[in-house]
């Protein structure tokens, strides 16, 4: 090609891509799709298939369209009319100017040249010595990466919000007994919203209306949905399935767990730098000795020996293939229902030998189950149950509801409740009237303190009971005649997580060491450790001396995770080296901790070390092949006279390679069906 005018179509190309940049566009691309086109007047909440791309998403992929269109009309104008392959070349141009632009930006923005501008130098290299389609190439490949990035990122952020479901961007707010259609934006505390069957409830609050059926797996990970009326509390993004509810606003917006979708997706942007930061340090470093030593082979070999150094690039590909490969691995905690809130807790999970169990509400349930139901002489087992869970059936502490639950399992029919008090010094006193005798029957029910105090008499086998509960720290209920004739007592045990056991064994297996620590008393802590198989706990601990033991198993050279759930665990959240939390715990818990399991299910511990161990692997092994494939490009030039075309395939080769190992956990790890 004649020389100017190969410049004339470079030159075109630039300019056009310079006035681009420079005049705005009054027409939006196809591919960004305007808020207000998205916007939908329908009650439906299935999460949308249709996802507009992101604004860098977006670019990527325009320049990968400029630079596959070039290549392709060069190899057209290389292998048939020649003539075709002078309209290649001001797409060219455009995106060299667009490069050129990038390096400006990046010494401009953060005063760092080497890694873009090892990008910019081996592609103008390439342009000067004629190479056009394989610069076309290989800016086809840098752009696709971007976009394949971009694309990643995008994704991780959509398998995020998908976790909670889409909320609508109105509402329907009760004004004088009238619906009217707001903007959720605009709600304030203790304004009165309608939400009807098929909506998303888009507030924290209580119902003060109506019944409905909602389903709230999402957020609590109960299987089956709850029904809630008048007095009950309903949260954000769960999904009324029945019925229709007037909701008094408590929380909204950024306040809600579901308003901490925002902040948690900065997270995710900073997991993604902060963890790339490893490959980032060996793509400055690599970039940096790389055009150094193509600066020393310049004079002894040659311009071309010296571009083909420049393809070796130690550790250039990583730039490309850390930050997808942890998206990636973002995505797949976020499909299991796992949020990722600080990104140092998933690249530090694989060096973690130490795993430290809140005991309350983490390794158990905060309602107990009852364990045993034993009856004083002239009364039965359902009579029993039936005045417990009747006097304590519109109470919401959790003793009452494991009664109330146990007897609803027997299928024992509650009395009325007519009246009940809290006396001090002795319980609860109601009054029940049972509709079918027609009789009023006034019970008192409490705890060992409440026989004591009215000098009631136990049986030995009751009193072997509370012994025995006395042991292994579980509770007792009396049940007592207004009179002080004792009915009989219900024993309640703390309720272990169903996937405990499994999740300490799996824990273990993978050569973690595991501890408990409570507040409760010795034997009770030490029943629990034994029945889940752990060999180390702490009991009768303080809630400001649970941060101590953390930390005393640090300075031993462990590296801990601290998995709990209450407001005196959060200053061991913060001291532990990764800290976990479940779902529905305390907010200062959830708030604190790295990682945040939106379903209370322990087995994914296991599963997020395992993750996290195969990350690193991953990333060692894009390191290797990173290194390898340099050292084979330099090892070439120096010892087999490889030229610049046969470096940049290597490049090419090895930056494939590099993404498929990223790409892979993908396919290793499929979406799980949620349907």
């Amino acid at each position: 090609m004649p020389l100017p005018l190969i410049f004339v179509g470079l030159a075109l190309g630039s300019a056009a891509s310079f006035l681009a940049d420079k005049v705005p566009s009054k027409v939006k691309p196809f591919y960004l799709c305007n808020k207000q086109c998205r916007k939908t007047k329908s009650r439906s909440t299935k999460f949308s298939k249709n996802k507009p791309i992101s604004v860098a998403e977006a670019e990527a992929a325009h320049q990968q369209g400029i630079a596959l269109s070039a290549a392709g009309l060069l190899a057209v104008g290389a292998f048939t009319v020649p003539a075709v392959a002078w309209l290649g070349l001001p797409l060219l141009g455009y995106s060299v100017t667009y490069m050129l632009r990038k390096v400006w930006r990046s010494l401009h923005n953060q005063g760092n040249l080497s890694v873009i501008f090892l990008d910019a130098l081996s592609i103008l290299f390439a342009i000067f010595m004629g190479f056009f389609f394989t610069a076309a190439l290989l800016f086809s490949a840098v752009f696709t990466a971007n976009r394949l990035i971009a694309k990643t990122e995008r994704e991780a952020q959509t398998d995020f919000k998908r976790i909670f479901g889409e909320l609508s961007d109105t509402v329907w707010l009760l004004t004088d007994g009238v619906e009217v259609e707001v903007a959720l934006s605009s709600l304030n505390a203790q304004d009165v919203i309608v939400i009807h069957a098929g909506d998303m409830i888009p507030v924290d609050g209580h119902v003060v209306d109506g019944e409905g059926i909602v389903d709230q797996h999402l957020l609590t990970g109960e299987s089956q949905p709850v029904e809630k009326k008048a007095g009950d509390a309903v949260l954000t993004s769960t999904l009324v399935i029945s019925g229709s509810l007037h909701v008094e606003v408590e929380k909204q917006g950024t306040e809600t767990i579901t308003g901490q979708i925002a902040k948690t997706l900065e997270h995710a942007a900073s997991f993604k730098h902060k963890v790339q930061s490893r490959g980032e340090h060996l793509v400055e470093q690599g970039a940096f000795y790389t055009l150094l030593a193509a600066g020393f082979t310049l004079p002894f070999l040659g311009v071309n020996k010296a571009v083909a150094i420049t393809y070796s690039g130690f550790g250039y590909q990583m730039r490309m293939a850390a930050p997808l490969m942890v998206l990636n691995y973002l995505r797949i905690a976020s499909r299991n229902g796992i949020l990722v809130k600080d990104g140092r807790a998933l690249d530090t999970l694989h060096v973690v030998d130490t795993v430290v169990f809140d005991k309350t509400g983490t390794l158990t349930e905060e309602v107990p189950q009852v364990k045993r139901v034993l009856t004083c002489e002239g009364f039965t087992t359902h009579q029993l149950l039936q005045y417990a869970a009747s006097a304590e059936q519109h109470q919401k502490h959790p003793v009452a509801q494991a009664i109330v639950q146990h007897a609803q399992q027997k299928e024992v029919t509650l009395l009325h409740l007519e009246h009940n008090e809290y006396i001090i010094g002795h319980g609860l006193q109601a009054h029940l009237s049972d509709a079918s005798t027609e009789q009023n029957i006034h019970i008192k029910i409490g705890s060992q303190r409440f026989i004591q105090s009215a000098n009631i008499e136990l049986s030995d086998e009751i009193a072997q009971m509370q012994q025995e509960a006395d042991e292994k720290g579980y509770s007792v209920v009396y049940v007592a005649s207004k009179q002080g004739q004792l009915i009989g007592a219900i024993e309640l045990c703390p309720t272990v997580r169903p996937q405990a056991k499994e999740a300490i064994d799996s824990l273990q297996k993978l050569g973690i060491e595991v501890y408990i620590i409570s507040g409760d008393q010795e034997k009770p802590t030490q029943y629990l450790a034994q029945s889940l198989g752990i060999d180390h706990y702490f009991a009768e601990t303080l809630p400001q001396d649970k941060a101590k033991h953390v930390e005393r198993l640090q300075a031993k050279g462990h590296k801990v995770c601290f998995v709990g759930d209450g407001i005196n665990d959060s200053v061991a959240l913060q001291k532990a080296d990764v800290s976990i939390s479940l779902h529905g715990a305390a907010t200062i818990a959830q708030d604190t901790a790295d990682i945040v399991l939106m379903t209370p299910d322990l087995s994914h511990l296991p599963y997020l070390l395992s993750m996290s161990r195969e990350l690193d692997q991953r990333m060692t092994l894009s390191e290797q092949l990173n290194m390898g494939s340099g050292v084979v490009c330099v090892s070439g030039v120096l010892l087999f006279g490889l030229g610049a075309s046969g470096a940049m395939f290597l490049y090419a080769a090895g930056l494939l390679t590099n993404l498929g190992n990223a790409l892979l956990p993908l396919l290793i790890h499929p979406e799980k069906n949620n349907t």
